[in-house]
């Protein structure tokens, strides 16, 4: 290879040094450091063929070594940049392929056994060649080489199967490093002796690499005409400059200026220096106006947009800043933006550039590109993902909806790896692609708008956490107030009713089924309240059982066939249960209506006046609506007994000769069970009324008690008089008792409210008991009451498998059990009421 082409290796160079500075000034991530690893052996192999070529110190060897050393590590610069470049993780290949050829390069540098260093031929003119001798033993050098590079592209082949858009941006990039392959094969043939292809298609190369990186937006050309860029270009166009014309000025130097002939080379290079100060100056006005005047101007836009943001917590502001700054600064006819819905189930378009725009657009959370935003976290350009498998995978009418909205980029909202949004863009209004700075300023947008849209999401939570009921969901009480000022000052000249709904009988419900139950059916009928009134008006709860139903532009009959509404709709959530078995007790509500002007005109006169509408709804039968009307209370719902109490003893009264048969029936195969069940039905009744229970709910217990061994009568008379101990199937088949009470109550479904009591009463507060094996508070009030009443007689009596417990045994065993079979707390309350006489034993004698 002849010293002749000598300015091939040093153009190279020089483009290798002004890449690897200009790279110097990148945003720096992976891989940009690993691209500057690939430079960092071009620089190597190019600078060491140069040195060698030049003959400089400290000799041919040590500048060949350098050479050989680039060219080998070149390929595993390569196969690590494609890695980067697809975000595969790293093979353990990786590891060998470098200590592979570290060892080749330090055995080649030791021994010169692999490919040895050119001898050098001086020809009779002068001229300097470099012969290559090669053997056998340098296919080992280009084994190693050649081992990563398949490795690398069968890499490329599989991803790009399945990825198209790998594929096509990895085209240039594998078209290049063919070139370079091709290069050093070619120097090795006799047309190419002495000419550098192989450093030629180094540089092909390296071009390739650069414009995949730009067309992936990794950098911006103004990095390629920077700082230091203006002084490499003004220092070599100074030089090229005077090249041409330092003789000529040096002669007009002698022959106008003979006296300053001494200091010709002086006065030259001063004039030199003011030459390339004077081209820096030139390109550095040129490129700020071209380049960095936008720059700065997008600069101060983001940080206006960043400042506006900050100020406010409301997402409309926010987007309605944020579409503006997108659409003004890069130029874009339309955005649409995106957001999350409630139930985190899809994205809807919430905000856009004009009100008009269609908004029916929505992404479910498992569509390709929501699924390829989460993973990517980077914009997303259509014309690019129209050609995956992913986008092919889409619904056709998907596709469609994007095509008829004409978007070409989406960006995405995101946050600590959460996507709370997306960012629609459609094309610029100049019709030309997003360039790097575009895609670099939609990039800091995302940063500021993802970290506000998230705090606004936030904030409304927050916001509406602090307005709304916990359990139910509805407004609280506060906000409750607050709203029903707003409408009534909004609805001053129109009309505006309230309507205060109350469950009737809750506290008897939470002590028939447990807290649980009663939490469950609050919500139901918060549901049946937001169902009924949808965007009519408000809901909130009101108090623990009370809610309150505002409605603004409703008249008094509009309200009335609302509450109307409600009321029916209440009654039929229990009704729903698929196991009739153990359905519950009806729930029923009351209402009381009040309207502005009609009959208040303010907002206290308004609360009083339907609040006491309500009572006079409570006070004439429950389960009614009561209109407010100016000096009486008009019930809507005719027809109904005034006391619910006296009506369920009435429908006792009409069951009780049913009851008695049927326990008559009973005492004819097992004498106990009658007796037993008047006794523990006299338990209970002084155990309720001692503890406060109301009257109702003692009436109810009472009833439970009479009614809860009526299962018996299905039970083989042999079990229930066994003398001795039951066997564990006749055991079973005693537990079916309470299975067979149920099935007797529910033919009678004017007393279903007995059921929890009598489902429950062989549960235990441990969970152990039967049938349901429920535990602690979850087992009806009623039904732990009874468990001790009925366990008590149970002590206390003679059975046909046993002798009478004293009295003193049975409260032990009682205070005993407390936790574990029976309630920690009414346990020790009976035996205490038992000891000071409130209820007393009924013995045998």
């Amino acid at each position: 290879m002849t010293t002749g082409y000598a300015f091939i290796s040093i153009i190279a160079l020089v483009c290798y040094l002004f890449l690897f500075l200009t790279f110097i000034a990148a945003k720096k991530n992976n891989l940009i450091n690993i691209f500057m690893f690939v430079l960092s052996c071009m620089i190597f192999w190019t600078g060491g063929s140069f040195a060698m070529r030049a003959l400089l110190w400290p000799g041919l060897k040590f500048w060949y070594d350098i050479s050989i050393l680039g060219l080998t590590m070149a390929p595993y610069a390569f196969f690590i940049f494609s890695l980067a470049f697809m975000g595969m993780e790293a093979p353990v290949s990786k590891k060998v392929w470098l200590i592979l050829a570290v060892a080749a390069n330090a055995c080649n540098i030791i021994t010169s056994g692999l490919l040895a260093p050119p001898e050098l031929v001086t020809a009779a003119d002068g001229s300097i060649s470099f012969i290559y001798h090669t053997t056998w033993r340098v296919l080992i050098l280009y084994g190693v080489t050649f081992g990563a590079s398949v490795q690398m592209f069968y890499l490329i082949w599989k991803q790009g199967r399945s990825d198209e858009m790998i594929r096509r941006q990895f085209m240039p990039i594998v078209l290049g490093i063919l070139i370079l392959y091709a290069g050093n094969v070619l120097i090795f043939l006799p047309w190419f002796e002495g000419f550098p292809v192989d450093i030629l298609t180094g540089i092909i190369n390296v071009i390739c690499l650069v414009y995949v990186l730009y067309a992936r937006r990794m950098f911006k050309l103004t990095l390629l005409v920077s700082k230091s860029s203006c002084y490499v270009i003004a220092a070599a166009s100074a030089l090229l400059i005077f090249s041409n014309v330092i003789f000529p000025l040096r002669r007009f130097l002698v022959d106008k200026f003979p006296q300053f002939i001494q200091f010709d080379v002086l006065i030259v290079s001063i004039i030199y220096l003011i030459s390339t100060v004077a081209i820096y100056q030139v390109l550095k006005r040129l490129i700020d106006k071209i380049f960095i005047r936008e720059e700065i101007a997008r600069s101060e836009i983001l940080k206006e947009f960043s400042s506006a943001v900050s100020k406010s917590l409301k997402i409309n502001e926010i987007l309605d800043v944020m579409v503006k700054v997108i659409q003004s600064t890069i130029g874009v006819r339309k955005v649409y933006v995106c957001l999350i819905n409630n139930q985190e189930t899809q994205y809807q378009i919430t905000y856009s550039t004009s009100p008009l725009d269609k908004r029916s657009y929505h992404l479910r959370c498992d569509n390709p590109i929501v699924l390829w935003l989460k993973d990517k976290n980077t914009y997303l350009l259509l014309k690019d993902f129209c050609r995956t498998a992913t986008f092919k995978s889409m619904w056709e009418e998907e596709k469609r909806l994007l095509q008829d909205l004409e978007i070409e980029c989406i960006v995405p909202l995101a946050d600590d790896n959460q996507l709370v949004g997306f960012v629609m863009l459609t094309g610029k209004e100049k019709k030309v692609g997003f360039s790097y700075d575009d895609l670099n300023f939609l990039d800091s947008v995302k940063s500021i708008g993802s970290i506000a849209v998230k705090n606004s999401h936030l904030y409304e939570k927050v916001y509406m956490e602090a307005r709304t009921d916990e359990l139910t969901g509805l407004l609280n009480r506060k906000y409750f107030y607050e709203i029903l000022e707003e409408e009534i000052e909004k609805n001053k000249y129109g009309s505006l009713g309230l309507v205060m709904v109350s469950v009737d009988d809750f506290k008897l419900y939470n002590q028939l089924y447990g807290a649980e139950e009663g939490d469950q059916a609050l919500r139901q009928v918060a549901m049946v309240l937001q169902g009924c009134v949808g965007e009519n008006g408000y809901v909130a709860r009101y108090n623990g059982k009370e809610f309150a139903v505002i409605l603004p532009q409703h008249d008094i009959l509009a309200a009335k066939n609302i509450a109307n509404n409600i009321r029916l709709q209440i009654m039929e959530i229990n009704k729903q249960q698929s196991n009739p078995l153990y359905r519950q007790k009806v729930l029923t509500a009351s209402a009381g209506i009040c309207a502005i002007p009609y009959a208040a005109s303010n907002m206290k006169q308004l609360m009083d006046n339907a609040d006491m509408a309500l009572y006079q709804a409570k006070r004439n039968g429950k389960n009614r609506v009561m209109i407010y009307a100016v000096g009486e209370g008009t019930d809507t719902r005719a027809g109904q007994p005034e006391s619910l109490t006296g009506y369920k003893e009435g429908i006792y009264s009409e069951y009780a000769s049913t009851i008695y048969a049927l326990t008559a029936a009973i005492d004819t195969k097992d004498h106990y069970t009658f007796s037993h069940s008047k006794n523990v039905a006299t338990y209970v009744t002084s155990f309720a009324q001692a503890y406060g229970l109301n009257k109702e709910s003692a009436a109810i217990i009472q009833e439970a008690a009479l009614l809860h061994d009526i299962g018996k009568i299905g039970v083989p008379e042999h079990i229930l008089n066994k003398p001795g101990r039951l066997e564990p199937e006749e055991y079973e088949a005693m537990k079916k008792h309470v299975e067979n009470s149920i099935g007797i109550i529910r033919h009678l479904p004017s007393l279903d409210y007995v059921i929890p009591a009598v489902i429950g009463h062989h549960e235990r507060w441990d969970g152990k008991g039967y049938p349901r094996r429920i535990a602690g508070e979850d087992i009806p009030l009623a039904a732990r009451i009874l468990c001790i009443a009925d366990s008590f007689d149970a002590m206390i009596a003679r059975r046909s498998y046993k002798e009478p417990y004293p009295v003193e045994k049975a409260l032990n065993i009682i205070l005993e059990e407390s936790g574990r079979q029976f309630d920690p707390k009414l346990g020790p309350l009976f035996v205490q009421w038992v000891q000071d006489g409130t209820i007393r034993p009924i013995l045998e004698d």
